[in-house]
């Protein structure tokens, strides 16, 4: 027969458990978001964000890869790509009059930010177009959708006039949007791999 110990005990061990249960229901809750309906057009409106995952530069002559966290707001676009260790490799701040680079322990300015990536550092990346591009917003003919509205390829030419494919994949819902995990840009033999692994808006 169960003594008064062991029954207080049991019945501690039950609540404790009920509260686990019902703790763990909450933050599930709590961290699901409702998908709005017109979720593209104010996905494409959203001017302030920050995504944040990993991004791989393949070109015949060299593979380099580094994590990556990009912010947005109304004034600048802020990209800064570290080691997995955590070390700085470079930070690309644009705003409405240039960019800055910080690279190699040094400083550099120019008014396009693209170009000065390229010179400085080989990466060929169109940064200045990146509210569209890397959120899946833009807007072409060439555009293939899923049956979500949810764009899967697009041929897109960035300031340069350089052809961009564009392909992606693995959509999650964030902030009341369908946002892309996986983002892939390919321009003549060169191919840049971006998973994202978290996105937030403001």
């Amino acid at each position: 027969m169960e003594s008064k110990e062991q029954h207080l005990i049991r019945h501690y061990l039950i609540l404790f458990t009920l509260f686990l249960f019902l703790a763990g229901c909450a933050h599930q809750i709590d961290t699901k978001t409702t998908l709005y309906d017109d979720w593209k057009p104010r996905l494409a409106a959203q001017k302030t964000w920050q995504a944040q995952g990993k991004l791989a530069f393949i070109s015949p002559d060299e593979r380099q890869s580094a994590n990556l966290n990009w912010q947005q707001d109304e004034k600048q676009n802020n990209l800064v790509l570290t080691t997995f260790i955590g070390t700085r490799i470079l930070s690309l701040k644009q705003t409405r009059t240039g960019a800055v680079l910080d690279y190699d322990d040094k400083t550099y300015t120019d008014t396009n930010a693209a170009l000065l990536l390229k010179r400085l550092t080989g990466f060929d990346l169109p940064v200045d177009n990146a509210d569209n591009w890397l959120k899946g917003t833009l807007m072409s003919q060439t555009l293939k959708v899923d049956e979500l509205g949810r764009a899967q390829q697009v041929i897109w030419y960035d300031n340069s006039n350089k052809k961009w494919q564009i392909t992606y994949s693995n959509y999650k819902q964030q902030g009341g949007f369908w946002v892309p995990g996986n983002v892939t840009l390919k321009h003549q033999q060169i191919k840049i791999k971006i998973q994202l692994y978290n996105w937030q808006f403001n």
